[in-house]
């Protein structure tokens, strides 16, 4: 046995600095470009060429001559709407998997959900395209909600049944053996518990709907441009580094966000580092 101990042991060492190198690696094709882009934003030059000379003309022009503002508030506005919606229905489709749906029933909609997860959204822009022309809605603002929350929707129902999952029965039995009613109960003593769940869920939706290309780019109508459609424009007939500028205000917004959310999380958990906020 301790033999065998050294042996995994030294395994282990030969294998870290390959792991450390492999690891460094990815995080420098992920951080890298951002940190270009970042850099870029300060720059005078348009195209990004030397001598870097600092400036911040790029975020005036972003809040003055930029035509990106209105894409990209469209975009929040649009994402906020369906994180919600997917918060909202897909808290209650996992109350129902739960607790309320027949094995067979249950095992018909998981696949459902699975199959929208699982398809690659080209496909499903195509065919959401084709549904909604069938039905008479066509492209439209309405085409894209409905489109986005049918894609986010699935990533709410798995995350709030598996947190559901987990959950003691007894909790509900004893409020209820108290006289508490089916929907008390479920907001007085399930909905705490699982509201981490739901929130992680909004969140991902929320930025998958921002975030998602092909979805807006098939039921996206004509004239009307989201962020991701517009930085698509820019990008075939040439772009200012105003757009870079917007870049580096969403990966600050979403650093604070996700630093935020890690220390509200740290703190509902009782962890080390939660009572410093």
């Amino acid at each position: 046995m301790p033999r065998l101990r050294k042996t995994g042991l030294r395994d282990a060492e030969a294998i870290s600095p390959a792991m450390v190198t492999m690891l460094g690696l990815s995080l420098a094709i992920l951080f890298v470009p951002l940190v270009i882009i970042i850099l870029l934003s300060f720059n005078t030059s348009p195209y990004g060429t030397l001598p870097f000379i600092g400036t911040l003309q790029w975020y005036v022009a972003l809040f003055t001559d930029s035509g990106l503002l209105g894409p990209t508030w469209l975009s929040l506005e649009l994402s906020f709407l369906v994180a919600v919606s997917a918060a909202v229905f897909g808290t209650m489709s996992a109350v129902w998997l739960d607790r309320r749906a027949s094995r067979l029933g249950g095992m018909i909609f998981r696949v459902a959900l699975l199959s929208a997860i699982t398809v690659p959204w080209l496909i499903l822009g195509l065919a959401m395209l084709l549904v909604m022309n069938a039905i008479g809605i066509g492209r439209s603002l309405f085409a894209i909600y409905l489109g986005l929350l049918a894609t986010t929707l699935p990533y709410v129902v798995f995350i709030v049944s598996a947190r559901l999952h987990t959950l003691d029965p007894d909790l509900d039995h004893a409020a209820r053996s108290l006289g508490a009613g089916a929907l008390t109960t479920f907001l007085r003593i399930s909905a705490p518990l699982i509201l981490p769940a739901v929130l992680s869920g909004t969140l991902i939706s929320f930025m998958i709907s921002f975030n998602n290309f092909l979805i807006q780019y098939f039921l996206a109508p004509f004239g009307v441009q989201t962020l991701p459609l517009k930085i698509y424009t820019l990008i075939r007939v040439g772009y200012l580094p105003d757009l870079n500028a917007l870049a580096t205000l969403i990966v600050v917004v979403t650093c604070i966000i996700i630093l935020l959310l890690h220390r509200l999380g740290l703190r509902n958990a009782g962890l080390p580092g939660g009572s410093a906020l």
